[in-house]
């Protein structure tokens, strides 16, 4: 079995916090600097909507400053316990699978994370960085997974039908993976880290790195959970399509490269966390790219702000000619 505590330099309580009355939930998110306030706006939206549980965060980290380890102390409350696992330079991807908006390494963290979790827990929780929780995440880990390697919820029908013609899998099947309900047990059982690691690292080109690699191994291997844990949203100017969202979703994940925190997209319901985040005050970055400035820039002009809107379209246009973005 692949020995994975070689990949980790140090590992580090950070918040020590339990309800001897409560049960407790382990949940693992994996990122670098450029994502720990997302992360932490993600784990502060699980801590407001789910009492009376022990919350233990494990928190799979690459370079993450001391600034942003101190705001994470922040989010102690007495039922949340918090553990780091610092990432070291063994943990190595072939950069040629980093395409698209993929940039870093920080996302096949999560091939690890069984392993080095197995020992505290059968039922582990992985979480990406771009979700907001908006009722008890205590729901998810009501399903039974005994069986099964992972409980996953379904890709939209469009990634569905490119994706899984690629790689031959049912495309029913195709997951997506960024919320996985994890049985440790089973996963070290049939060594999917090791294998993961060896299929990403073997020099085929995967669209969507770890998402394509874990659909491969686990398939016919999980169970289909309700897209209410992972319901999938993609945001435009004003974040608009926030409004039709489901009274029943559990776990609102922000695909795409349009992230809620830009401040181009408005996004009330990030806002909301975000304001009752350490990371409050702040300044939200702008965009991640020019066109998105542009659009806002359109949205400020349609709503009367004409200042404004001239201001960032004289941003998009800096951005544009002079930062090639």
């Amino acid at each position: 079995m692949l020995n994975v505590n070689k990949f980790i330099d140090q590992i580090s309580p950070l918040i020590n916090n339990s309800n001897p009355q409560y049960s407790t939930l382990n949940i693992a998110l994996g990122f670098d600097d450029n994502y720990a306030m997302p992360a932490g706006v993600a784990m502060l939206s699980v801590i407001k909507n789910t009492p009376n549980y022990n919350l233990h965060f494990h928190l799979f980290i690459d370079n993450v400053s001391d600034k942003n380890i101190e705001k994470f102390k922040k989010l102690s409350c007495s039922n949340v316990s918090i553990t780091l696992y610092y990432l070291n330079n063994n943990f190595i991807i072939n950069p040629k699978t980093l395409v698209l908006h993929i940039t870093n390494v920080s996302t096949c963290i999560r091939f690890i994370m069984p392993n080095l979790l197995s020992s505290i827990t059968d039922k582990l929780i992985y979480l990406d960085s771009d979700v907001i929780c908006l009722q008890s995440l205590a729901q998810i880990f009501e399903y039974n997974i005994e069986d099964y390697i992972a409980g996953v919820v379904s890709d939209t029908k469009d990634m569905q039908q490119t994706i899984s013609k690629m790689y031959h899998i049912d495309s029913k099947k195709y997951f997506n993976a960024g919320v996985l309900l994890i049985n440790t047990k089973k996963w070290c059982d049939e060594n999917i880290s090791e294998k993961a690691l060896e299929l990403i690292n073997n020099g085929n080109i995967y669209k969507f790195a770890d998402q394509d690699v874990l659909n491969i191994l686990l398939e016919n291997k999980t169970r289909l959970l309700p897209i209410k844990f992972n319901t999938k949203i993609k945001i435009s100017t004003d974040a608009h399509q926030e409004k039709n969202i489901k009274p029943y979703t559990v776990i609102l994940h922000y695909i795409s490269q349009n992230k809620p925190w830009f401040k181009v997209y408005l996004s009330k319901i990030f806002e909301y966390y975000f304001q009752l985040s350490p990371w409050k005050d702040d300044e939200l970055p702008l965009s991640g790219n020019s066109s998105s400035i542009r659009n806002y820039a359109k949205y400020l002009m349609k709503q009367g702000s004409y200042c404004k809107s001239i201001y960032y379209y004289g941003v998009y246009l800096k951005y544009k000619l002079f930062l090639k973005k």
